[in-house]
């Protein structure tokens, strides 16, 4: 028995056209017989008729229960079913699978190796993939561009329904067609739809001889799809063929099936597809990662080209690649460097290296940064170390002008002098508080210097700690202990360990403290830098109480030990030192008699003279503004640098 489609005979089943066939090569169903003698009977037509039916019916269902993505889908699928809904065991039909016994030949899957080198070698310039999808037909046209990095163009998709108008309008319904659904509905007619795949395909392949092409071919049971792809094979005869899941059918028949990226969706695009197959490809020029570099003897800046991943680095399906590199700040911090990743390294004008993908990371002065890069294949490098982020245009190598980055460079990055910076710390408070705090300033400081010269090559601190007077103020006084051991100016780091074994004490008097012989110590102690000329000196006294006088000044009880703090903070000062304060504030309001009036003049002239040159007060001035002016600056001669530095300018 035979049906009609349009002009063209065809299986009453399931539309295909009929090819003279005895029995239907899509659905089975019996086309043609033997002829009989005598006329049908009733019961004979009635018979077909009940078969033809139930043939149309299964396959229907079948169609609904591929096409539906959801279970609500497929249920409203069913009532464009031929005989209505499926009731009992039909209504259980599962769905998605796709399988219906057709089996998808294997074509020349064991070429497409060879095919993508072929390309990359310029054997050809354009590689075509073409899917025929449940959402459209979609082609992706691969070419080579600079450094033989892959890039990929959308050679214009067109949905089903634009392509070939009897196709509903309804996404659901259409698919349902797509899967061979008849239905109840218009009937798309098999030739006008091979037609128009054919039509649609000869505009977008290119107008060369033969060009190569690799068909991703549908899953089975997709009817449509089916005839799609056997149209785009009849046309252009594909040089490989892959499973429309991205599985590549080799040449033994058994589908290779890569892991999925981790997050990736269970159905992949063709743009994704081919994507992961260009992946594969080896790296012809280096990725590199464009930095700055100072000259240590000069201060020039020029561009630096770090090798992230060298030439002939080949991914395999799914894998990555990492680099790690630290990179540092330039003198002044910037919210963002940029970070381009270049295929090669560039002339000195900053062309023949094109720019792959740019980053962008936030630094503060010389602060150095540990960063990873990760490669998914040429030309896809990204940046996933913590606090980085992509730079506007989500890493488009149109975010930034690598010929204007490397114009604007500065031209020379002045190194300041080297710092060596000495405390006295007064350790006797009324309370613990007191001191800690005190402590806790000095710690903060040194960290922030720290921060600063990593190294410990630029920058130089040491400390003296001092308390009362106690084993020289009456004869019944305990003796106790003066100064803490003096840390000789050292790297930053190293005074920092020195400083968690100092220990605060209860203060027995509000007039003085032991200072002048701290002062004393720091004048004795060996320069950190012994016969250097360039080096900024510093003494930061940091406390509550001033000096004791080497005489006594009226109720100022005397220095046991006579030292006079003039003298020696002349001696500092002539030695090329700063002498700077960081005194607490008096507290309460002046005292009325006359002896602590006396006191408190005396104080005030001795922080008068001592914080002559510079004065830092506890209430206005947080250790992060204080590390800051103590730190020499840097000059810099032109504009600021955008780029990071490979290299520590300290």
């Amino acid at each position: 028995m035979t049906g009609g489609c349009g002009v063209h005979a065809a299986c009453p089943v399931c539309a295909t056209p009929d090819e003279h066939h005895v029995l239907c090569t899509v659905c089975g169903w019996h086309l043609h017989d033997d002829p009989v003698l005598g006329e049908l009977t009733a019961q004979d037509l009635e018979s077909a008729e009940a078969a033809l039916r139930a043939a149309g019916r299964a396959w229907d269902t079948r169609a609904a229960a591929l096409s539906g993505r959801h279970p609500e889908d497929r249920r409203r699928l069913a009532e464009c079913i031929r005989g209505g809904p499926p009731t009992g065991d039909e209504a259980e039909l599962p769905g998605g699978t796709g399988r219906t016994g057709h089996t998808i030949p294997a074509r020349h899957g064991d070429l497409l190796d060879d095919l993508l080198d072929d390309l990359h070698r310029g054997r050809f310039k354009e590689l075509s993939f073409v899917e025929c999808a449940p959402d459209g037909l979609h082609m992706i046209r691969v070419t080579v561009g600079e450094a033989g990095i892959p890039v990929q163009h959308d050679a214009e998709s067109v949905t089903w329904r634009s392509a070939v108008p009897d196709f509903d309008a309804d996404d659901d319904v259409c698919r349902f067609q797509l899967a061979g659904g008849v239905g109840t509905l218009r009937l798309v007619d098999r030739w006008e739809f091979d037609t128009a795949v054919r039509g649609w395909l000869a505009a977008r392949l290119p107008a060369v001889p033969d060009p190569p092409v690799v068909l991703l071919r549908p899953l089975p049971g997709w009817e449509l799809l089916r005839r799609a792809a056997a149209v785009v094979s009849e046309a252009c005869a594909p040089r490989a063929e892959l499973q429309a899941d991205g599985a590549e059918t080799a040449a033994d028949g058994h589908a290779r099936c890569p892991e999925p990226a981790e997050g990736a969706p269970a159905r992949r695009t063709i743009a994704d597809t081919v994507r992961r197959l260009v992946r594969t490809l080896p790296l012809l020029a280096d990725h590199t990662l464009l930095l700055a570099r100072g000259d240590r003897d000069t201060g020039a800046v020029r561009p630096h080209s770090h090798v992230l991943f060298p030439a002939g680095s080949r991914l395999g399906p799914g894998e990555t690649a990492t680099a790690e590199v630290t990179v540092h700040g330039g003198v002044t911090g910037r919210d963002a460097l940029y970070l381009p990743v270049l295929a090669g390294a560039p002339a000195a004008d900053g062309t023949g290296a094109p720019a792959v993908t740019v980053h962008q990371v936030a630094l503060g002065a010389l602060e150095p940064a540990r960063l990873t890069f990760v490669l998914r294949g040429p030309g896809e490098v990204d940046l996933v170390a913590p606090g980085a982020r992509t730079a506007e245009g989500r890493g488009a190598p149109s975010a930034v002008d690598v010929p204007r980055l490397l114009r604007d460079l500065p031209w020379r990055i002045v190194r300041p002098p080297r710092l060596e910076l000495l405390f006295t710390v007064e350790l006797s408070g009324a309370d613990h508080a007191e001191t800690e705090e005190r402590l806790t300033f000095v710690r903060d400081v040194v960290g922030l210097l720290a921060r600063l010269d990593r190294a410990g090559t630029a920058i130089r601190v040491g400390a003296v700690g001092h308390y009362d007077h106690t084993d020289y103020e009456s004869a019944w006084a305990k003796a106790g202990t003066l100064l803490r051991a003096p840390v000789s100016a050292r790297p930053p780091a190293e005074l920092q360990a020195a400083l968690d074994g100092w220990a605060p004490a209860r203060r027995r008097q509000d007039t003085v403290s032991s200072l002048e012989d701290a002062l004393r110590e720091v004048a004795g102690l060996p320069s950190g830098y012994q016969g250097a000329a360039d080096v900024r000196r510093v003494v930061l006294v940091v406390a509550r109480r001033p000096p004791a006088p080497p005489r006594q000044h009226g109720v100022v009880p005397a220095c046991p030990r006579g030292t006079d703090w003039r003298t020696v903070l002349a001696r500092l000062r002539s030695d090329g030192f700063r002498i700077l304060t960081r005194v607490d504030p008096a507290a309460g309001p002046a005292p009325p008699d006359a002896a602590g009036g006396q006191a408190r003049r005396y104080a005030a002239e001795a922080w008068r003279i001592l914080g002559a040159d510079g004065a830092f007060r506890p209430d206005a001035d947080p250790a992060e503004d204080v590390a800051r002016s103590l730190a020499p600056p840097w000059r810099q001669e032109g504009p600021d640098c955008r780029l990071a530095f490979a290299a520590p300018l300290m």
